[in-house]
């Protein structure tokens, strides 16, 4: 039969699993270069791709827009195997539903985009586009987790 635990010893295991908590947290700590990186990644690949859709020959826009986005992928594994990147939106329904629509703002301009200008423009429009609100995202993020 298990003793019941003294508020000495409750104090003790609690303080002892913030302490590992916080060590943690700071263990999987997003680094500075992350956000910028994966926004200009993301852009540059679907540069590339709208590049190569611009230029059909040119089968080197094509190779470096892919092996951009593979980076970008990469990226966004790796940080999300150590934790630093949460996979799911968290918080209020309506703070998640106000970040996750922001997509529709760079995919509208891709839209008009490609109506007046066709679709390399798509590409090139939704890829800067999107690129830019990984990177104000993935700063927001990084940011909440130093508090």
């Amino acid at each position: 039969m298990t003793e019941p635990i003294s508020p000495t010893g409750a104090d003790a295991a609690l303080t002892a699993a913030r302490s590992a908590f916080s060590a943690a947290r700071a263990a999987r700590r997003v680094p500075a270069w992350h956000p910028p990186a994966a926004g200009l990644l993301f852009a540059a690949g679907f540069g590339g791709l709208a590049l190569f859709d611009a230029h059909p020959g040119a089968w080197g826009y094509l190779a470096a827009g892919f092996g951009c986005l593979a980076a970008f992928l990469v990226l966004s594994v790796a940080s999300s195997r150590s934790g630093g990147v949460a996979l799911w939106p968290t918080g209020q329904m309506r703070g998640r539903v106000l970040r996750q629509s922001a997509v529709l703002a760079p995919l509208a301009a891709a839209g008009a985009a490609a109506l007046f200008l066709g679709f390399p423009a798509f590409l090139a429009v939704f890829g800067i586009g999107l690129g830019a609100l990984s990177w104000i995202q993935l700063a927001q993020a990084r940011r909440g987790q130093s508090a």
